[in-house]
């Protein structure tokens, strides 16, 4: 009959509406512990996407996201908040707010996807994920092998470096400054896809000026400097194996009046790497039943990054920022998009030796879609 089938029309257009929708998110909560330090609970981060897809070449991605629980200590952020056109498959564009293409975990931090309860320090200290740029550019994929991405930015603030915390300071949450801006971009090489093979190799860039500040302006005093930051990556699976690698080298131009102006100790070279392997140790015929997607992954890493690779003059090196990490543990995918996480850091620097305290973190992860 004619409710019937306007009803019928109505479900229609509402699935038609739903379908253009899509939802997800992810989280982490960490328990941190410290050889004769603190101990907490740490709700780390909850993230929640939204996408939409216009029509069959336009679509706007978003993620929204609270650290540490309560926005005192922590924050409410837009990570994420880009419209993309999609051109081509040799040529897109991209506009708004998207993560800096440098790295592996800065683009990839979903806590199923990275080794260890805590990110690499590597992606911390020297790249500082999450590392969220607003501008606009153009990505692809001209062949099977390559992608690239590259796009014009607002640059950083400058007088929010650090000796001990690098450039992490510098990221502008909100209405990032553009009177100084830059240009980043990476470029990611597929020599090897097969079944039980994959081999990915990433070099990535970032060249910019420093003197912003949140909503326009300069840094109080305007110092000119330009950091120019460059990595070098790779991601390697073979059947049950995993092996990721980072090199990052960022120079700034002008440490030296950084230093007169601010006096923040901002090192003039930033210098840092880090390597892993884990291994799926998780016999085939225990995966079934509830354990059918599961994985259980041994890993080790070591890191090593130096905010102050290189100083100027005027700034006193403190060996304290020479730093060295062993992090041994196991990463437990219950599903592909749930795990539980524990391992050891074994922490040195060059002013003290491996005198550091060392640390153990217990964490759960999970990706929803």
């Amino acid at each position: 009959n004619a409710n019937d089938q306007a009803t019928h029309k109505v479900d229609v257009i509402t699935e038609e509406k739903q379908s253009k929708f899509t939802f997800g998110g992810y989280g982490e909560i960490h328990a941190n512990f410290t050889d004769g330090g603190s101990s907490y609970l740490d709700i780390h981060r909850f993230v929640l996407f939204l996408g939409y897809q216009f029509n069959e070449w336009i679509r706007l991605s978003s993620e929204v996201e609270l650290e540490h629980a309560w926005t005192d200590e922590g924050y409410v952020l837009i990570e994420q908040l880009y419209a993309d056109f999609l051109l081509s498959d040799p040529i897109s564009i991209r506009a708004g707010r998207m993560l800096a293409p440098l790295g592996i975990v800065n683009q990839n931090h979903e806590p199923i996807l990275f080794l260890g309860v805590e990110r690499p320090n590597v992606a911390k200290y020297i790249i500082p994920s999450t590392w969220s740029i607003d501008g606009a550019g153009l990505f692809g994929a001209p062949v099977s092998w390559l992608t690239y991405e590259v796009y014009g930015v607002a640059g950083l603030e400058g007088q929010n470096f650090d000796g001990s915390d690098g450039i992490r300071g510098g990221r502008m949450k909100g209405r990032q400054g553009l009177d100084d801006p830059a240009i980043t971009g990476r470029i990611d090489l597929f020599p090897v896809s097969t079944d039980n093979q994959d081999l990915r190799f990433g070099l990535s860039g970032y060249y910019g000026g420093t003197d912003n500040a949140p909503k326009g302006g300069t840094g109080t005093p305007s110092v000119d400097n330009t950091l120019a930051m460059y990595s070098a990556d790779f991601s390697y699976t073979l059947s049950r194996f995993r092996f990721n690698g980072v090199v990052a080298h960022g120079n700034n131009s002008n440490a030296q009046d950084l230093e007169a102006a601010y006096g923040n100790g901002t090192g003039e070279e930033l210098f840092g790497w880090y390597i892993e392997g884990g291994v799926d140790v998780m016999p085939a015929s225990w995966k079934t039943g509830k354990l059918k997607e599961s994985s259980f992954i041994p890993f080790i890493r070591y890191d090593h990054y130096d905010t102050q690779y290189k100083v100027p003059g005027n700034v006193v090196k403190d060996d304290a920022n020479d730093r060295s990490e062993i992090t041994v543990g196991v990463n437990w995918l219950l599903t592909r998009n749930f795990v539980i996480k524990a391992d050891t850091q074994f922490l040195s620097n060059e002013a003290i030796g491996s005198d550091v305290n060392n640390k153990y973190n217990l964490g759960l992860g999970w990706v929803f879609n």
